[in-house]
């Protein structure tokens, strides 16, 4: 089987760029026609966007089979991309916010999601001469784990598994004080034991409190990194300034309190959620963000 993956990521980087779009297109027609995960995609975006009109959700729902369609045609091509063709296609934003972090000599944790192509924006940080390492879940399943392994590692992408991750993340920023950063992805559902609610497109979300108390322990900046395609294809990677941490006091009831671990998680996700806002139909909506609620 991993035969066959090869030879898919050989047929897809042969595609010429131009052709790239109008197979992204065929294959999210492809997923629609399907209706792969249509009714988590259809509930997700209710929830997120109760002002819209069914037209509008409609309208919007397709979007977001063209751009998951165009995802796996591009992630089929990243294996064998040149660090000359990911900077070629690629923008930075801000890059002026990472460098001034990166100057305090402690690293950065990276607060990114999955929206627009985040698997080529990681590759394209790497080519940039950015060290990268990525707090990562295993994969379910051989074949999407190796194809997961192959994406990262053919462009120097460190993947660190979540489960065991305490050491290796110091390691590598210790290592990469002044050119590294480890990132978090903080839009996926966490299970209760390894997250906290907070408030996410209006509903309480069980999200991963790992990046709040790395920053809180070991006084590492965050820097939000923001991924998302143009019109033209181009992937875009927009680094915010740092989100320097906020401590809250704890008095009087704490349980009515949100604690500082909770209150920066709500803080990062805030900005998650602003910039899905604004590419709706780059985000994976087909996750089930929700799954775990509260009591």
């Amino acid at each position: 089987m991993r035969l066959v993956v090869e030879l898919l990521f050989a047929v897809a980087a042969a595609f010429p760029r131009r052709a790239v779009f109008p197979a992204g297109c065929v294959f999210g027609g492809v997923f629609k026609l399907i209706g792969y995960r249509k009714k988590v995609i259809r509930d997700n975006l209710q929830r997120a966007f109760p002002e819209h009109s069914s037209k509008e959700l409609r309208r919007l729902r397709s979007r977001v089979y063209r751009h998951f369609g165009l995802l796996a045609v591009e992630m089929l091509r990243l294996p064998r991309q040149s660090p000359e063709q990911l900077l070629a296609n690629s923008v930075f934003e801000g890059l002026d916010n990472l460098y001034e972090t990166l100057r305090q000599g402690r690293g950065v944790l990276v607060l990114s999601g999955h929206l627009g192509n985040w698997e080529t924006g990681l590759a394209t940080a790497a080519a940039h001469g950015f060290k990268v390492a990525a707090v990562t879940r295993r994969i379910k399943g051989g074949l999407g784990q190796y194809i997961a392994d192959r994406m990262r590692q053919s462009h120097g992408v460190t993947a660190i598994n979540r489960r065991t991750a305490l050491r290796p993340i110091l390691s590598f920023l210790k290592k990469h004080a002044h050119d590294g950063g480890v990132g978090f992805v903080l839009d996926q559902n966490a299970k209760r034991d390894d997250g906290v609610f907070v408030d996410f497109f209006g509903t309480p979300a069980c999200t991963m409190a790992g990046l709040a108390v790395m920053a809180k322990r070991y006084r590492t900046p965050v820097v939000p990194l923001v991924f998302f395609r143009d019109s033209e294809g181009r992937h875009h990677l927009r680094f915010l300034p740092e989100v320097k941490w906020e401590e809250v006091q704890e008095k009087g009831e704490p349980h009515k309190k949100p604690s500082s671990i909770e209150h920066n998680t709500q803080r990062y996700t805030k900005i998650l959620e602003q910039a899905i806002r604004e590419h709706p139909e780059q985000w994976i909506w087909m996750h089930k963000r929700w799954r775990t609620s509260p009591d």
